[in-house]
């Protein structure tokens, strides 16, 4: 019985381990198109799991060298099914496809109403793709992670989805508009009276010189007309109701 034993104990312990390392290549940070050093992988790895640890959500970034003709929004909505669902309170992944250059960020339904795709999606695009454009790709993934932290900071602080607009105050607004528009005025007016050779013209042909133009003929001429349409660039949407998110071309 003992000479069973042990290698049962070896087989187990292998199979420990050959899960583990899949394990931890499949949670956070899967770079198929290697695009990130050792040093910058373990570097978005930390910002992963620090915002993972802190809101109880999932969170995944995904490079391929290509989806294989799927469209990169159906591609990200599949592995958020199928492998990255395991945030109790929300689950997203972020996904490059290198050979077209597209990017996907797909939710799952819960994080959804944490990060909307019409106000919380735009701003996290603002705060990745510069660098992303740049394949500064370390330095756009941490953006990306710190982006995500930040609206779901906002969502449990405030019980609602980050907006951008959210601050703005109709009031403040119509307030400093009336301050500035009397200070303008003030300043113009100011400005007129110290100037003594400035005298105020009824009306603009006051200002028109008769002696000094003379037309004589006039004719239009009409050579040519060229008119070039560019289609605008569409973003990937593949959202529907467990689904969120957004992408484009970077």
């Amino acid at each position: 019985m003992k000479k069973y034993v042990l290698p049962l104990f070896m087989f187990l312990a292998a199979l420990f381990l050959t899960v583990t390392a899949a394990a931890s290549d499949v949670l956070g940070l899967h770079d198929g198109a290697k695009l990130l050093q050792t040093s910058e992988r373990t570097a978005v790895m930390k910002e992963l799991q620090d915002v993972e640890k802190r809101y109880g959500v999932g969170m995944a970034i995904i490079t391929v060298p290509s989806t294989n003709k799927m469209k990169i929004g159906d591609y990200a909505n599949k592995l958020l099914d199928s492998t990255f669902k395991d945030g109790k309170k929300g689950n997203m992944v972020l996904v490059l496809a290198m050979d077209t250059r597209d990017y996907y960020i797909a939710t799952d339904k819960a994080m959804k109403e944490r990060i909307t795709d019409a106000k919380g999606i735009p701003a996290l695009e603002e705060k990745f793709l510069p660098a992303l454009k740049k394949s500064d790709y370390a330095g756009a993934f941490t953006a990306y992670a710190r982006g995500v932290g930040e609206q779901l900071a906002y969502y449990e602080e405030n019980g609602k989805a980050y907006d951008p607009k959210s601050g703005f105050s109709p009031l403040a607004l119509a307030i400093a508009l009336a301050i500035g528009g009397a200070c303008g005025f003030l300043i113009r007016a100011g400005l007129i009276r110290g100037m003594s050779n400035v005298v105020p013209a009824p009306a603009a042909n006051t200002y028109l010189d008769r002696e000094s133009f003379e037309l004589l003929d006039k004719e239009d001429t009409f050579l040519y007309m060229n008119v070039t349409r560019t289609p605008k660039a569409k973003k990937n949407d593949s959202t529907d109701a467990g689904h969120g998110g957004g992408g484009g071309k970077f």
